[in-house]
């Protein structure tokens, strides 16, 4: 009896004992886990994971402590053990959603969609009535291009959330994608029975007979929501279709007019529309009468934009119509939109093919006006001046003009930087102001070190003023090398050679030259003539 009480005494002290200790470990946990919570609060995550990891330690079993551990490494970028302690989390806690939830983020960051996916489609097991499980599920079935069981997922919504149009409409587009032309139809059937007011989805009905060459039908369909809805823009756009496809060109014509005309089609959809049109006509090589009939109908309606207008004139010029058809267009479009750069330049672009120096003047001198950043207009106003001998208006034009010349490396950029500059020397010539005449040729040649005409030119005027001969022969020669056979430059180099008193090779340069001349049937200018005048004198004086 004493001994049965003494072991009874005994299990007691130890169950007191056991408990002691149990529950000073879980104090401890607790206490260790707490700290980690505030070391992560306060992002230090280095001390909240060795923190947790302890937790983890001394409770291997604990979800939670997996979870935050998880949690920790994925944001300083360790994926691997983000992951190896949330799947372990979701074994000890598989219904716990969150847990599952991230492990699906965890997967589709690190490009392992197979896995996110099979995680999902448990979780939608799990909680069938969560929606966003669902709507994730669709997702991850749409990267995949499984529309099957897209559809399977959407009916699964459908009976949760009931019937409805995007629904239908999704499913709708899905039997299109799967080429399931029959539960497509239905779709659209059940969607016209269930919105019988909404005309939208009999067209569309309408739409799919056609595609399956079932045109008698299409027609029917399409006559019956014509007597419901005439100036439906699906309906407008469906028989312009029909009548296409059955080579009706006055009807299609017609349908195709009604709406691009129509008010409730936009000028985005227009120009987007009618873009199709040109490129289809371009690529097939047809008639343009009927498409610029099209496009005068639908701008003869008011226009919020020149977008219609461009659209037309890149088309017409496209086609190589005459300018003087294009003309009109361009300057409307200047007149809505003056500061229209395409519209401008193409303007420009007739005006120099037809050696038009007013016409020039007039295009730049607007777009100069309002300061555009476009150095053309600079340039080719300031050729204008110069060809009007209005040289003062055309140095002053090309000084404005080379402030919006970019500085870099692009070759067009450089060409007209230097045009510029090599036009401003002939002008401060012509007007006697050699000195700023040869500052321009050399910031022509600080850009450009080989262009043939600013060398010829700088060459010849340095001679004529007898100054730095030497240089003078370099530029010259280097002027006949890049472009041998130049009558002008070869005088040039018989002067530069004159100058110098180096008669018979000065000669024998300007025999070369007359022998070039006469070879491409060149007129002969006075100055040619009174340099070979001067130069066989010197010669015979020999």
């Amino acid at each position: 009896m004493i001994k049965r009480n003494l072991r009874i005494l005994l299990f007691c002290f130890f169950g007191l004992w056991a408990v002691a200790v149990s529950a000073q470990d879980g104090l401890k946990r607790d206490f260790w886990f707490h700290e980690a919570e505030r070391q992560k609060l306060a992002s230090n995550y280095d001390a909240a994971i060795d923190l947790f990891d302890y937790c983890r330690q001394l409770n291997p079993q604990s979800a939670v402590v997996l979870y935050e551990l998880a949690d920790l490494y994925r944001y300083v970028k360790n994926d691997s053990l983000a992951m190896a302690s949330l799947e372990r989390a979701v074994e000890l806690e598989p219904e716990n959603y969150w847990y599952r939830n991230l492990l699906v983020s965890l997967y589709l960051e690190n490009h392992r969609e197979d896995d996110a996916l099979a995680v999902e489609e448990d979780m939608a097991r799990r909680w069938p009535e969560k929606s966003e499980v669902l709507m994730m599920l669709l997702g991850l079935y749409e990267q995949k291009h499984d529309f099957a069981n897209m559809v399977k997922v959407l009916d699964k919504i459908e009976v949760k959330e009931g019937k409805s149009e995007q629904l239908s409409m999704e499913k709708f587009r899905l039997f299109l994608q799967m080429n399931d032309e029959t539960k497509a139809f239905e779709e659209m059937q059940a969607l016209a029975k269930e919105y019988p007011n909404d005309v939208r989805y009999q067209v569309v009905i309408g739409d799919l007979y056609l595609d399956a060459d079932k045109k008698d039908e299409a027609l029917r369909q399409f006559k019956a929501v014509e007597e419901k809805d005439p100036e439906n823009v699906a309906l407008l756009l469906s028989l312009a279709n029909y009548y296409r496809a059955e080579g009706a060109d006055s009807l299609y014509q017609r349908y195709l007019t009604r709406l691009l005309t129509h008010k409730d089609v936009d000028e985005q959809t227009r120009v987007r529309m009618l873009g199709v049109l040109v490129r289809e006509n371009l690529t097939n090589g047809a008639d343009s009468t009927a498409l610029l009939t099209l496009f005068d109908r639908v701008l003869a309606e008011p226009q919020e934009s020149t977008d219609l207008l461009e659209l037309k004139v890149r088309y017409m010029v496209t086609k190589r119509m005459p300018h003087e058809q294009v003309k009109p267009y361009l300057r409307q479009m200047l007149e809505l939109d003056p500061e229209n750069g395409m519209a401008r330049q193409q303007l420009l672009s007739y005006a120099i093919q037809e050696e038009d120096t007013l016409g020039v003047v007039a295009i730049c001198k607007p777009a100069v006006e309002y300061k555009t950043d476009d150095p053309v207009f600079y340039y080719y106003l300031g050729v204008g001046y110069f060809q009007l001998d209005e040289k003062e208006k055309a140095l002053e034009t090309f000084r404005a003009g080379l402030e919006k010349v970019e500085n870099g490396e692009n070759e067009s950029k450089l060409q007209m930087r230097v045009n510029m500059f090599a036009l401003m020397g002939d002008i401060y010539h012509s007007l006697g102001q050699d000195e700023k005449a040869f500052q321009a040729y050399d910031s022509c040649l600080v850009y450009k070190q080989n262009d043939a005409m600013v060398l010829n030119n700088y060459a010849y005027y340095l001679s004529l003023k007898k100054k730095d001969l030497q240089r003078a022969e370099e530029m010259s020669r280097l002027s006949n090398e890049l472009d041998p056979d130049n009558a002008t430059y070869m005088d040039t180099y018989a002067w530069v050679l004159f100058q110098q008193k180096r008669y018979e090779e000065a000669k024998e340069w300007m025999d070369k030259t007359v022998e070039v001349m006469e070879r491409d049937g060149e007129e002969m200018s006075d100055d040619v003539a009174d340099h070979i005048k001067q130069i066989n004198k010197k010669v015979k004086k020999k």
